[in-house]
């Protein structure tokens, strides 16, 4: 980053010039996550980080904010351009000590990390160490929101860096905001562009973010009518068992609000009664006695897993080795492989996108004989895509695609209201249909990841409700409003896609 912005400014772009584009965006970014003003702190350091927090300071303010700042280190050591934009803010702004107790009057409450940024390295001390602490304890004394101007400070360094609500990082992500234990940290993750500032070299070799800028690129464009609804995908489900009848209702309800055009749910016959009486109407349930009752159904994908239970349909090993369409493969399916005969022989019939959990996924990578593979989840889901041929979405608080020869796709939306019963579910009927309209595997992963997680948070945002969400409820907001979002409207904090 230092390299392209010090590029940036040979090829004309100033120093100042990019810093005002960065808070700006930084300013945009706040008023889509928190629209109503509220009261906001500024936690600052000494360099450009502090000087992007003062423009975004500054921004607020003018929409209303009530905004107060506070120093790690003495005003006469800020660099020039930091000390230029406090300048700009000083008379619109209140001053106070890093651990005040009091704070300005308003809701929501904006704690803004901009102590360290890529300047900073090791564990954190001194006066930075004292920032740091002092935001994360008002952030818990006072149910403060923390935003982190391009990283966490202290973050990849030390033991307790600032806990972020929303990381916005600047110009292009960095590579170890996307880490397994960076997540705890970082928070819901937004990439900000920057006018003037080049591509990393290597970039489509890169892991990268998925954002809706770039995911808008990879819809297929919705056709002005379709002449019926087999045009818009043929779904199919094989799920549910009794007592777990909720997740096959669920992943057959997601399919048909995503908009598939017909969607069948196949299920045991003794859970019939049920699911023929609890489904939408939309959804036509067929009771079957093993999967080869599927095999000649006219279909464009399947989703398999959701409430199977751990007594599967016989003939589901087959259907899953040679059906020659794309299957989603979830949850008690996904168990099924894992426990079976050789899972790591290959040879599939047709495309296949696994959607493990982490225990899922340490199951297969076992079932394999993938032995230990040195790295985090990222190094493990590549070695299982690569090992059998298929698309795999590693699903956690930061869900990550990947598929041979492709850089992983990372989802930066979501919330912790999803970390609850359903959600997978959900994603399964959403997969399912993507796949049945002809959208690829990894396209279809990305797409999903992305969507129930910004589902989650534009419920939250209308809500206000930190704790209720239901599995249905998030449906609903990912398939709406999440969708039009991605269709039309604002482009969810920018950033970049590929396929």
């Amino acid at each position: 980053m230092r390299a392209l912005e010090e590029a940036a400014v040979a090829a004309g772009r100033s120093e100042e010039a990019l810093m005002d584009a960065a808070s700006l965006a930084l300013a945009q970014t706040v008023q889509e996550w928190l629209p109503r003003p509220g009261a906001a702190v500024v936690f600052a350091g000494k360099g450009h980080n502090a000087g992007d927090a003062f423009g975004l300071a500054g921004h607020l303010v003018e929409a209303g904010w009530r905004v107060e700042v506070r120093l790690a280190w003495p005003e006469g050591e800020l660099r020039p351009l930091a000390a230029r934009k406090l300048a700009a803010i000083r008379a619109r702004v209140t001053w106070a000590a890093l651990d005040a107790e009091a704070v300005p009057e308003g809701r929501p409450l904006l704690l803004i990390d901009g102590v360290l940024g890529i300047g900073g390295s090791g564990r954190l001390q001194g006066a930075a160490a004292g920032a740091v602490r002092a935001l994360n304890a008002l952030r818990h004394r006072r149910q403060a929101l923390a935003l982190a101007v391009d990283l966490p400070s202290g973050l990849g360094g030390d033991e307790e860096p600032v806990a972020a609500d929303l990381t916005a990082t600047l110009g292009w992500p960095k590579d170890f905001l996307l880490a397994d234990e960076a997540s705890a940290w970082v928070g819901r993750l937004v990439a900000l562009p920057l006018a003037g500032l080049a591509a990393p070299e290597g970039r489509e070799a890169r892991d990268f973010l998925v954002t809706a800028a770039g995911l808008r690129a990879w819809l297929p464009p919705r056709p002005a009518f379709s002449r019926h609804k087999g045009q818009s995908g043929r779904i199919g489900l094989v799920a549910g068992s009794v007592g777990l009848t909720g997740a096959a209702r669920l992943a057959a309800t997601a399919a048909a609000l995503m908009g598939g055009g017909l969607v069948t749910l196949f299920c045991p016959r003794d859970a019939y009664a049920i699911l023929a009486a609890s489904c939408p109407p939309e959804v036509m349930v067929r009771p079957v006695g093993s999967c080869g009752e599927v095999r000649d159904f006219p279909l464009d994908a399947l989703g398999l897993g959701p409430g199977m239970g751990a007594s599967a349909l016989p003939g589901l090993a087959e259907l899953l080795r040679e059906d020659a369409r794309p299957l989603v493969v979830d949850a008690d399916a996904l168990n099924g492989l894992a426990a079976g005969p050789g899972l790591g022989r290959g040879g599939w019939g047709g495309p296949r996108l696994f959607t493990p959990h982490p225990g899922e996924l340490g199951r297969l990578m076992a079932a394999a004989g993938l032995g230990q593979v040195a790295g985090g989840r990222r190094q493990q889901a590549q070695a299982l895509a690569e090992a059998l041929g298929v698309t795999v979405l590693a699903k956690s608080a930061r869900s990550l695609v990947v598929e041979a020869g492709r850089p992983a796709a990372w989802n930066g939306s979501g919330h912790p209201l999803m970390a609850r019963g359903g959600m997978g579910d959900v994603l399964t009927g959403f997969l399912t249909t993507w796949a049945a309209q002809g959208l690829p595997l990894y396209r279809a992963a990305a797409l999903g990841s992305w969507a129930l997680g910004r589902g989650a948070e534009l419920f939250h945002r209308a809500s206000g409700h930190e704790e209720t969400g239901l599995a249905s409820e998030v449906m609903a907001w990912a398939a709406g409003a999440a969708m039009a979002e991605l269709r039309g409207g604002w482009a969810g904090g920018g950033g970049f896609g590929r396929g």
